[in-house]
């Protein structure tokens, strides 16, 4: 009897299994109402819509720091940061964009560059008076690139983790964090705008585009030639003749920026029409023999130093620009003015003369990356359906941000501290010679009557001022400051040229030496002001 029970009794389950753990039978007989549900496209780009304007928070806020730092270095002077300084100070105390010249003179901003977008910072001076309040504003408008990058990376590849690393990578691209760090520019804050303005006309709403394209062709004169090939580029894109009509409009503010603003401001012609003096002393002049002069103009673009500048504009996006060529020749004008030019800067990534070059860099990356993803789709197709299911712009555009990381760590200006690293936090340490100069400075009263004459380096700290005169020219400075261990005579290096003005300036009886130390001088005007 008991070993028939034995073997009719039922085996209980294990209590494991009976309360159920996630693979146990309650979780199977679990209804599909009860399931986690799979995320939307639409939250899934909201979220990381999130992460971007976090990341923008923190390369503001990095930006930022370092651009201040760099500020309180003496990185910079009155060429060109204290020219901006003085533009936008004299704008909010009612003289328009006025600058004082090399020669003494009250003269427009508008006769070097038609940037007139640097009136718009008069109202925050008023605010916030002080250089710092550009370099981080600077930083904040620039960081939002990442937005309209994230909204053209969304449309162009159809997934929002490759987006964000395409938003990111541009945010680490070292010549856009370059052209931030590089003082203060009004033709930077061209990037965010021509993107955003990219992006709305990518998206076909053109009424949301016209602001961003007209505050981009108020950062610089050649910005419009950028925007004249961007209508060019969208009638091809989109098949249509309206976007010709932004290329017409754009070409004649052009036309009206150099031949009728820039004349009618610097009478001269523009002083910087000096670096491309091998090809003519006009803009049509210039023009013409581009034309007319391609062996000149050929040893100029296919130069070494153009050649290594290219390269160093393309790798940190891993040369994904190079698969939508249309797109990143956008910026042709740019890359022309820049090859053409005389100045070598224009032909490093690490200044600003990079501005209208990086928005469409940018685009062209990410058109690139749908290409190769279509591209590799295709190939993989015809060799094997499941190879072509583990291609994934998810990985290329992961492969671009790894490349812009790299790029950052060997090119870029971010103070790794690292072996191997470009720059490291001794770079941005305020030297013991700039605590020097600072302490000069705050000697000078920061009246914005007071004349003063500056060098290049204490220049832009002591251009919140009606006028401020450029070392050697001291006019009828009240103060007089002189760092002889830089000797620039204006805005170039003259040793010589400085020691025979500093010489002048000692022996002048009007002035009075008050401060010496570590070769900065501040003298005291005691006598007569000169005439002039």
């Amino acid at each position: 009897m008991s070993a028939r029970r034995k073997t009719t009794r039922k085996r209980r389950p294990k209590a494991t299994a009976a309360r159920g753990s996630a693979a146990g039978p309650v979780a199977a007989r679990r209804p599909a109402a009860a399931q986690a549900p799979a995320v939307t496209p639409e939250a899934l780009a909201r979220r990381f819509f999130v992460y971007v304007v976090i990341a923008m928070v923190a390369a503001a806020a990095i930006l930022s720091i370092l651009s201040i730092q760099r500020y309180r270095g003496f990185y910079g002077g009155r060429f060109d940061m204290g020219n901006m300084v003085q533009a936008v100070y004299n704008t909010a105390h009612g003289h328009f964009l006025q600058i004082t010249t090399t020669d003494g003179r009250q003269a427009s901003r508008l006769g070097a560059h038609v940037d007139p977008i640097l009136a718009v910072f008069a109202v925050p001076w008023l605010v916030w008076p002080s250089p710092e309040m550009l370099l981080v504003a600077q930083a904040v408008i620039v960081a939002l690139a990442a937005w309209p990058a994230y909204r053209l990376g969304l449309r162009i590849l159809g997934d929002a983790r490759a987006a964000f690393f395409m938003a990111l990578a541009l945010l680490l691209y070292p010549p856009l964090q370059y052209a931030v760090l590089n003082e203060f520019h009004p033709v930077t804050l061209a990037i965010p705008l021509l993107l955003f303005a990219f992006l709305f006309i990518e998206e076909r709403r053109w009424w949301w585009a016209a602001p961003f394209l007209v505050l981009a062709a108020l950062c610089k004169e050649e910005i419009p030639l950028v925007i004249a090939v961007m209508g060019a580029y969208f009638a091809l894109r989109q098949r249509s003749w309206r976007p010709l009509i932004l290329t017409a409009l754009a070409a004649a503010y052009f036309v009206v920026a150099v031949k009728v603003v820039l004349p009618h401001f610097s009478p001269g012609g523009s002083p910087f029409l000096t670096r491309y003096a091998d090809l003519g002393s006009s803009v049509g002049g210039i023009g013409a023999n581009v034309l007319l002069k391609p062996g000149v103009t050929l040893r100029h673009v296919f130069g070494w130093s153009n050649v290594r500048y290219l390269l160093q504009l393309l790798w940190p996006f891993g040369f994904s620009s190079l698969l939508s060529p249309l797109t990143t020749l956008i910026g042709a004008p740019e890359y022309a003015l820049n090859a053409l030019a005389s100045n070598s800067f224009q032909r490093s990534y690490e200044f600003h003369y990079v501005a209208g070059e990086v928005p469409f860099l940018f685009a062209g990356a990410v058109l690139g990356v749908a290409r190769a993803r279509d591209w590799l789709a295709r190939r993989g197709t015809r060799r094997s359906p499941a190879r072509a299911a583990r291609v994934s712009v998810g990985t290329l555009a992961t492969a671009v941000l790894a490349a812009a990381v790299l790029a950052n760590f060997v090119l870029g200006p971010l103070p790794f501290s690292l072996p191997g690293a470009h720059y490291s936090g001794r770079d941005y340490a305020v030297s013991g010679h700039a605590k020097v100069l600072d302490m000069a400075i705050r000697m000078i009263p920061t009246a914005g009557n007071v004349l003063v004459s500056a060098e290049n380096d204490a220049g832009s700290h002591l251009s919140a001022r009606r006028a401020v005169y450029d070392f050697p020219d001291i006019g009828n400075a009240q103060w007089v400051i002189v760092d002889q261990t830089n000797p620039y005579v204006y805005d170039h290096p003259d040793a010589v040229g400085h020691s025979e003005a500093l010489g002048a300036l000692v022996l002048n009886q009007n002035y009075q030496s008050v401060y010496a130390r570590d070769g900065v001088y501040v003298f005291k005007r005691v006598g007569a002001a000169a005439s002039r």
